[in-house]
């Protein structure tokens, strides 16, 4: 069978790479940035468009560790020992093995020799390279001294480079064949490309800007959240971040990057990062999900999951530290594959449920579920390598985290529409509250709806009776006297005294005390027919009434039918129904100035006293100024003398 020839990759034209004018939207750059991810992609294509690659591969036969097959006994085999790789590269999987690959390319121009052999995966092991270059008429040269491999330092590379780049002369002609024998605990995937210096550079900047476009976005990102979780200490922006850094960290360590830039001489650590950034990316976006998608007001499953999907990835994270890179990098992938199908259900099951960011969610992770998917696939060697297979995670990554920023402000849009919402039905509420105070009062005069609306608060009512208190009162008293002094007109104040209440607390106890209280209030409020006057709790077993525009006569009829009502009234008891009396004192008087207040509740209150003193169960009357009068005692006639 005849090799195929590896073709050398001529000029291309490259992209025209956009950059964002200023100023413009937050979400417009990143769409832009997505855009360069996309042409960047584009600029590598060539590379990656012929139909057959110049590569065959044979597995090294024997147990792992056995004595490897030297040059000239593979140059031995036979033709039916080899096989031809697919398009885009050889992809093996993860194997013990090692494995041989060669290429044979002709090189057809006349004007250069100089040339770029590159192997395009930058995590393989150990590389023996062996070139043969055989010019037209003359004896082949073989070069066998060339050893590969991201278990030496990167500096012992020939050319600076993230993947194997080796300087090969071919002259025009002459024919290059190549032999690479690998052993890797990654896995096994060979793409081998030939350029000349002149494609390779625009190639390699655009290769790049691609990279540079890609982390720039992240970083972005990852600074912006940052500033957010350090202004509103909110965790769902801590949590994306580090998920964010996870999986940038991972990508970069995957492209050679980090082993080129971070730790060059880190051998043993930069196949042991890339399986603990790829589990704390699963770790990290567990935890993001859960609180972006609200996991936690579902049934309890679905947090029981969250936890064992972030406690599986943590353990192998930290397992990464000891166990072998081809058994950790395998169980990294595999959790990571699973929880991202766990995380896309759970956002389905809460997009069903009507929570709006989760369809979002869903999508956004649905690249990512894509990317990984077809990542993994692409590492056992269950699909061709192709340029979409080797960044489908970096590109659903970078749709991931635009998306998901779109639904971070789609969230909190919708808590500041909770906000408003709660906001309104608070007022409406309110609003109820004193439409129902109006109802009991009997919709009292415009001033009585102004005091109220100012005072119709938890504080302005007395918890035990539920009538106004003595806050109340005194806020309402002073509006009053100024009321009644600008119009000329009587005020008039009754104080209530429950008799014996002292006695009646200690014989029945507290609660029958208490209950004794409640009757009262709400008999004394049945009792005060207008809509304007005011029942409230003076203190203790104090009441008050006030009673505006009402004369001396209005005023003492009202005590008088609310002594009697109040006599007709039995509270239960635990020996039984008690009943109970009540003394009042009543004054009435048109102030003058606002100091006329202070008589008024003098003037009442030794009218009240005059009640208890003369026998109590009965009013008292006192005209302002004036000495108080009994106007009425148990059971006799009403005397408004």
């Amino acid at each position: 069978m005849p090799l195929p020839s590896l073709p050398i990759c001529t000029a291309a034209p490259r992209p025209s790479l956009c950059r964002p004018s200023a100023p413009v939207a937050a979400l417009l750059r990143r769409l832009l940035m997505l855009l360069c991810l996309l042409a960047g992609l584009a600029a590598l294509q060539p590379a990656w468009a012929q139909e057959t690659l110049a590569l065959d591969y044979l597995a090294e036969p024997g147990s792992p560790g056995a004595q490897p097959l030297s040059l000239a006994a593979v140059r031995g085999l036979p033709e039916s020992a080899w096989r031809q790789a697919p398009a885009g590269g050889a992809s093996l999987g993860y194997s013990d093995k090692s494995y041989w690959f060669r290429a044979r390319v002709l090189q057809r121009e006349r004007t250069a020799s100089q040339h770029l052999l590159e192997i395009a995966y930058p995590v393989l092991d150990h590389i023996e390279l062996h070139l043969q270059v055989t010019p037209a008429g003359q004896p082949p040269s073989w070069r066998s001294d060339l050893v590969l491999g991201d278990k030496q330092a990167f500096e012992r590379r020939p050319v600076q480079h993230a993947n194997f780049v080796v300087p090969v002369d071919i002259p025009p002609g002459a024919e290059l064949e190549v032999l690479a024998r690998v052993t890797t605990s990654s896995a096994v995937q060979f793409p081998l490309l030939l350029w000349t210096p002149e494609t390779f550079h625009p190639h390699a900047e655009d290769t790049n800007l691609l990279l540079g476009g890609y982390l720039g976005l992240m970083f972005g990102l990852l600074a912006y959240n940052l500033m957010l979780w350090a202004t509103v200490r909110e965790r769902s922006y801590l949590l994306y971040g580090l998920w964010v850094i996870s999986i940038a960290g991972c990508i970069t360590s995957l492209k050679g990057l980090s082993f080129q830039y971070l730790w060059p001489h880190a051998t043993q650590w930069n196949d042991t990062a890339i399986v603990v950034l790829l589990a704390l990316t699963g770790a990290s976006g567990s935890a993001f999900a859960a609180d972006f998608i609200r996991v936690a007001n579902g049934p309890r499953w679905r947090r029981w999951a969250i936890h064992c999907t972030t406690a599986a990835s943590l353990l192998v994270a930290a397992a990464a530290l000891v166990l072998p890179y081809s058994v950790a990098i395998r169980t990294a992938i595999s959790s990571s594959v699973v929880a991202i199908f766990i995380l896309t259900v759970l956002a389905l099951l809460r997009a069903r449920e009507g929570y709006a960011p989760a369809r979002i969610f869903l999508l956004a992770f649905g690249s990512v579920l894509l990317g990984g998917v077809l990542l993994a696939l692409d590492k056992f060697g269950l699909v061709a390598r192709s340029v979409f297979t080797e960044n489908a995670l970096q590109l659903g990554s970078a749709m991931e985290v635009l998306m998901i920023s779109l639904g971070l402000a789609s969230r909190l849009n919708e808590e500041r529409e909770l906000r408003v919402k709660a906001q309104v039905d608070a007022l409406m509420t309110q609003q109820e509250a004193r439409e129902l105070l109006e109802a009991r009062v009997n919709e009292r005069t415009h001033a009585l709806e102004l005091a109220n609306r100012r005072l119709a608060e938890l504080s302005m009512t007395d918890g035990l009776t539920a009538i106004p208190n003595r806050r109340f009162l005194d806020q309402a008293l002073e509006h009053l006297i100024g009321e009644a002094i600008g119009s000329k007109r009587s005020l008039s104040l009754a104080l209530i005294d429950v008799d014996h209440f002292k006695q009646f607390n200690d014989t029945h106890g507290h609660l029958a005390g208490d209950q004794c209280l409640q009757v009262v209030a709400l008999e004394l409020q049945r009792q005060a027919h207008r809509t304007e006057d005011l029942v409230a709790r003076f203190g203790g077993e104090e009441f008050c009434v006030v009673m505006p525009h009402a004369g001396p006569d209005g005023a003492l009829t009202v005590a008088e039918r609310m002594r009697q009502a109040v006599q007709a009234l039995a509270v239960p008891t635990s020996v039984g129904a008690v009943g109970i009396t009540v003394s009042i004192g009543v004054c009435s008087l048109v102030p003058r100035q606002p100091e006329d207040l202070a008589l008024l509740l003098k003037a009442t209150d030794e009218a009240l006293y005059r009640a208890k003193r003369n026998g109590r169960n009965q009013v008292v009357m006192q005209l302002g100024g004036e000495a108080a009068m009994p106007a009425t005692q148990a059971n006799p006639a009403l005397n408004a003398g």
